[in-house]
């Protein structure tokens, strides 16, 4: 199929999803900033699950898996979900707890705010706003990938133009049109993967595969040469697991799209009931399926990265467009991941939407201002966050996206345990905070440049940045004469009414 195709594509795309962003704002008209940006905090658990497992399924959940499933073979995708999940298990208490102590809260800064101060909230702020627009670079850059390798149209355009798409719709309507946008999405994402998988197996064939693989396993000439791509016990393949943890973490409990919609829902049952569903039970076979179909799939035919494939994240795409011969079914994998990018970005976006408007603009910039005068700068910083991200997405063409997610994970790790104790810990002071982050972000980033095997410095890197701050928080709290009342967070009053 010609570029042609993946520009009509890509206006059917504009049309539908800004004209769905126009239906919702007019349907259901925003009141106020509550509504705005914790929409009304009313939504039943069953959008919420679909938002959720949707807002999860990154570009690199579809296409990094599959490059995890070509690097560590069946261990790969498995791996993916369990370390992509632990996080939500820390999220769910966590904003349960916050829930109880802090009921009129809209933003995680604004409980940092309260609980370590204007300074400490202002470093937090910074690593929101960062893991938003790392995870809105991720997405561009998949989408990118994936319209020129099944179309032909330059990466450029296929990245900036669908984060063009995702900016105008969520600055129309808000975290409600980034909710029910997720959740027509998430019949689609789910659609696609239940007609697609059956038939790359059937045409590819089983047997066929695994005789593949074992040649992986046994043949050292293999481009894919992996002795342990057939063991689910592979110790690569952990490693990555566990790395993956650190990674998410700081992506899940950094990331206030994920607080808004904890917010946004009715109750703390039906928060419960929908984290659950949405990770557990909607979101862990995608990346599953993904890496053992799609990357065990590429390398059980000797196709590698360098070896019919430019970068091994084309791994997916690549697949589809063997099986499907570039008509239906490429149109089907473009749609899906450009479905997943768009939930993604969605997401993020309205996360910056509410730090910017109900932390940022009255708190720094207009003390005086009105909920309409937030509500309009949270929109048009909007386009400013995407405007700077379209940029770095050009920048980074020819980039991996599991080494951007890996990376990733040591800027994002360290902050994670202060946030954790600062919630659950009265002795845990400022001072013990920011050490904690730099401490950690210092010792991950020195092991990644320093340590000169890449086989593990990435690994010792994530565990650096996670588990250093982790120590120092602990010890420094069980010395710390230092209390906090958190009694005073349910006397909390923000600068906007909530309902």
């Amino acid at each position: 199929m010609g570029d042609y195709y993946g520009y009509v594509i890509l206006a059917i795309f504009a049309v539908i999803f800004i004209g769905i962003s126009i239906f919702v704002s007019k349907k259901f008209p925003i009141e106020g900033v509550d509504d705005f940006v914790a929409a009304g905090r009313g939504i039943p658990s069953s959008l919420v699950a679909a938002s959720v497992m949707v807002s999860w399924v990154w570009t690199t959940t579809i296409m990094g898996s599959a490059e995890a499933g070509m690097s560590f073979g069946i261990s790969g995708g498995l791996n993916y979900a369990w370390g992509n999940s632990i996080p939500f298990f820390v999220l769910i208490p966590l904003v349960l707890h916050l829930r109880k102590k802090m009921p009129k809260c809209t933003t995680f800064t604004e409980f940092i705010t309260q609980r370590y101060g204007a300074g400490v909230s202002k470093l937090f702020f910074i690593f929101g706003i960062g893991v938003i627009v790392y995870v809105l670079i991720a997405q561009g850059v998949g989408i990118g990938i994936v319209f020129n390798s099944m179309f032909g149209i330059p990466y450029e355009v296929g990245a900036v133009i669908p984060l063009a798409i995702v900016t105008v719709y969520i600055a129309k309507a808000g975290l409600r049109g980034s909710i029910f946008n997720d959740v027509i999405q998430f019949f689609i994402i789910s659609i696609i993967m239940i007609v697609s998988v059956p038939l790359i197996l059937q045409y590819l064939g089983m047997e066929n595969i695994y005789n593949g693989l074992v040649d992986v396993v046994t043949n050292p000439d293999n481009v894919n040469y992996n002795p342990e791509a057939l063991s689910l016990a592979s110790g690569g393949g952990f490693r990555y697991g566990l790395t993956a943890v650190v990674v998410a973490m700081g992506q899940v409990l950094l990331d206030q799209g994920y607080y808004s919609k904890a917010i946004a829902t009715a109750s703390s049952k039906s928060l419960l009931r929908a984290y659950v569903i949405g990770t557990v039970v909607a979101w862990m076979p995608i990346p599953i399926i993904c890496g053992g179909v799609f990357g065990c799939s590429v390398i059980s035919m000797g196709v590698g990265e360098g070896a019919g494939l430019a970068l091994a994240s084309e791994a997916a795409p690549y697949i589809m467009k063997l099986v499907y011969g570039g008509g239906l079914g490429s149109v089907m994998f473009v749609l899906m991941v450009f479905m997943a990018g768009m939930t993604t970005g969605g997401g993020c976006l309205s996360g910056a939407q509410a730090l910017f408007t109900a932390d940022f603009y009255k708190k720094y910039v207009n003390p005086t201002a009105t909920e309409e005068q937030q509500m309009k700068f949270g929109r048009k910083i909007t386009f400013v966050v995407s405007g700077i991200v379209m940029v770095v997405v050009i920048l980074l063409k020819g980039k991996s996206l599991l080494m951007m997610d890996i990376f990733s994970g040591i800027l994002f790790a360290a902050p994670t345990s202060s946030l954790i104790a600062g919630m659950y810990c009265k002795r845990t002071s400022p001072k013990i905070a920011v050490f904690s982050i730099v401490c950690g972000l210092a010792s991950g980033l020195i092991a990644f440049f320093v340590i000169p095997n890449e086989d593990i410095n990435w690994f010792v890197g994530n565990l650096l940045a996670l588990l250093v701050p982790a120590v120092i928080v602990i010890v420094g709290s069980l010395f710390s004469k230092y209390e906090y009342d958190f009694e005073k967070l349910k006397a909390y009053e923000p600068d906007h009414a909530v309902n």
